[in-house]
């Protein structure tokens, strides 16, 4: 009877053991779930704004043509040399070559570039509603703006989309419409060029889509394997609306790595109950993981972890990247305490995220600029190789856009920051460490002059 009773305390510790530790560990695991889904959304984020950049710098050459047969009051004799300009330009800016360059006076093609492989396209009338293919272009000229078309099947092979632009001329102290100016983009190397494919080498799956006007989901990118549970983000090309999805490749959760853990959890437990047959105490041992992340938990921006490991030598404050010319800003809520004090910190969380979305739209990580938490409700900014002008309009616009930031279930909320910024110099004159303390003692001039300002 004594052994029976031994036995007690240990199967009592080994369930209450298995129970914990499991709940702890599917606890963590959900939460870096959570945190690796944030990291996804930034990447879809990031790929939609390169593809969206791209597009609107082909397409702007349209506005170059449309300008030129403006400007020469629609004398289409300067087409010849300047589509040959449009068309080079082009492909050297972004290594997307043009299917064509075309004129349409009153609608009907008069002139293309280059002629080779496009000669059908002489005479089409793009204003003739009974022909597929014409609607944007003419709700290009019925919405006076620059619309293009989805993807589609060219004359000469392969795939193309094009913008579409009407052309008004000045006519006795009224505006008359001239004709259409279009750019058609080879879509394959359109796509080719943003090497999608070397997602799939990192480990995402993905598929970038659209919705046809018959409501069907059409792929127009997908790596190999399909995205399951996917993060999902959705962009626009003028007058497109595209979407991207991206998921984990081994998923979101590693099965098998779940089934080793529990199974650890299981053989640990089991052990700790069987020494306490021998033992009438045992001393726990709780071993703390850290988990070395770099984006903080709660805005998804940069941790000072990051800089201290990534950016900056910690011994003498050099940034590790020697081609870094990153000036600083401290960025810090005004009067924080207050907004805990009377709406709860909860509300001052929701606070610090929307002051580090702000953060967010006004850097450009493909610059090279970061944002990251300092601390509490202070950030820091650093804005690579930009020029002071640059800089200051960048602090302005941060300080407009704090104050725009409103929440409807608190309308008496209102936030402004002050900020402390130091302008890089020099590699010598800009060591991070010395970088901060000057922005700092700005920030405190910032808000000793009565906040919601900045000072450099």
């Amino acid at each position: 009877m004594r052994m029976k009773r031994n036995w007690v305390l240990p199967i009592i510790v080994f369930f209450l053991l298995v129970t914990m530790l499991s709940g702890l560990y599917l606890s963590m695991t959900q939460e870096a779930v959570a945190q690796n889904r944030k990291r996804y959304e930034y990447i879809a984020k990031n790929q939609s704004n390169i593809i969206r950049d791209y597009f609107d710098v082909i397409m702007a050459r349209a506005y170059t043509l449309g300008a030129l047969i403006t400007g020469s009051n629609g004398d289409v004799a300067i087409f010849d040399q300047a589509a040959e300009q449009i068309y080079l330009e082009t492909l050297n800016h972004t290594g997307v070559p043009l299917k064509n360059i075309a004129i349409a006076p009153n609608g009907v093609v008069e002139k293309v570039y280059p002629m080779d492989g496009n000669e059908e396209l002489i005479g089409f009338d793009f204003m003739d509603e009974s022909k597929v293919g014409n609607e944007e272009a003419i709700a290009a000229y019925r919405q006076d703006k620059l619309l293009v078309t989805d993807p589609f099947k060219l004359v000469q092979g392969g795939v193309g989309m094009a913008g579409r632009l009407p052309v008004f001329l000045a006519q006795n102290n009224t505006s008359e419409f001239w004709g259409l100016v279009t750019v058609t983009l080879g879509f394959d190397a359109f796509l080719k060029h943003f090497e999608l494919d070397s997602l799939s080498k990192a480990g995402v799956n993905y598929e970038l889509w659209y919705e046809n006007d018959a409501g069907q989901h059409v792929t127009l990118a997908a790596s190999p394997n399909a995205t399951v549970d996917p993060v999902h983000h959705s962009f626009s090309l003028l007058n497109l609306k595209w979407h991207i999805d991206v998921s984990p490749s081994n998923g979101w959760t590693g099965f098998l790595e779940i089934a080793v853990a529990l199974s650890i959890i299981l053989g640990v437990s089991l052990l700790i109950a069987l020494l306490l047959l021998d033992q009438a105490h045992i001393k726990q041992t709780n071993k703390k993981l850290e988990r070395l992340v770099h984006l903080d938990s709660l805005t998804s921006s940069y941790s000072r972890h990051y800089v201290n490991t990534v950016l900056v030598n910690q011994r003498n404050g050099r940034w590790n990247d020697p081609n870094s010319k990153y000036s600083l800003v401290i960025i810090d809520i005004d009067h924080f305490k207050n907004i805990n004090d009377t709406y709860g910190h909860e509300v001052g969380d929701r606070a610090i995220v929307a002051i580090a979305q702000l953060l967010e739209d006004n850097s450009k990580s493909e610059n090279g600029d970061c944002v990251i938490r300092h601390g509490g409700d202070e950030f820091i900014v650093l804005f690579n190789n930009v020029s002071r002008e640059r800089f200051e309009k960048k602090l302005r616009a941060i300080a407009r856009g704090a104050e725009n930031i409103h929440f409807t279930d608190y309308p008496d909320l209102h936030l402004t920051v002050s900020m402390g910024g130091d302008y890089y110099i020099s590699p010598e004159q800009s060591l991070y460490y010395d970088m901060v303390r000057r922005a700092d003692k700005n920030l405190y001039f910032s808000k000793e002059c009565g906040r919601n300002q900045f000072v450099l």
